[in-house]
């Protein structure tokens, strides 16, 4: 009797390591579906814990193995260890579409549809931007003071201010968005087009600060072009559409 006792046992225990090894080639699924129905699950959640397996929402189809299952995937815990981690992400097709085509900055522009300026030397002119307001006329009254002022240079069509500040008080004081947040280039004709940080209202002082509007230039049927290849005499008025109630207008003078 004893024998037969001991013979089962050896029995038991060699299908036990045997089926331990067997579980190598289990899937993590088929792991967490043993745990969830088999009445003596140790062996299966030693496995489980080897594979660092969540098996806590897996829900096996009670209709049996065979039929179509209706279950949670059985996940690995997220790491909580400092460092970087990169998991995928699946996209619509429109909602990536929607995410390549944001811009990266607010000044993004695509000057293709414009035919730009083409000139070998640096131009350099001074400048100085005017608020036009339309409350009490369609064709707007010019204020006498400058919003703005200082002076740009414009090579190969490109627009920089390297040298200027807004006088709108608040975050127009930071020189950076008149130097940084201009992107603005010169058309074949003289006109500026692009994207720009635009500040269209006053802060005083003890007043909350206004970010800029981002606003886009295009050739205005009010404007006076550059004509670029006769600086002698060059002089430009670029209108400029902001909101309804109130535009601008840019001078360019002193050009060379």
């Amino acid at each position: 009797m004893i024998r037969i006792w001991l013979m089962t046992s050896t029995m038991v225990f060699m299908s036990c390591q045997a089926l331990a090894q067997d579980m190598g080639n289990w899937s993590d699924k088929t792991v967490c579906r043993v745990i969830a129905t088999a009445e003596d699950n140790s062996i299966y959640l030693a496995e489980a814990k080897r594979r660092k397996l969540d098996c806590s929402n897996f829900k096996p189809n009670p209709s049996g193995y065979g039929n179509k299952t209706e279950n949670v995937v059985p996940t690995k815990p997220i790491s909580t260890e400092p460092g970087i981690q990169i998991y995928a992400v699946a996209l619509k097709p429109a909602d990536k579409k929607r995410l390549l085509s944001t811009p990266l900055s607010k000044t993004d522009y695509d000057f293709s549809s414009h035919k730009l300026a083409k000139h070998t030397k640096s131009i350099t002119c001074s400048f100085y931007l005017r608020r036009v307001v339309y409350e009490s006329s369609v064709q707007g009254d010019i204020e006498q003071w400058d919003m703005a002022s200082g002076a740009i240079t414009i090579e190969n069509s490109k627009v920089q201010i390297k040298r200027g500040d807004w006088r709108m008080g608040g975050l127009s004081k930071d020189r950076s968005y008149i130097q940084n947040e201009v992107n603005l280039k010169l058309t074949s004709t003289g006109h500026l087009v692009g994207k720009m940080a635009y500040f269209n209202l006053t802060v005083d002082k003890g007043e909350a600060p206004r970010a800029p509007l981002y606003i886009e230039l295009s050739p205005h049927q009010r404007s006076t072009p550059l004509d670029y290849k006769n600086l002698a005499t060059a002089k430009a008025e670029i209108w400029i559409d902001v909101e309804d109630w109130a535009g601008g207008v840019l001078t360019l003078s002193y050009c060379r």
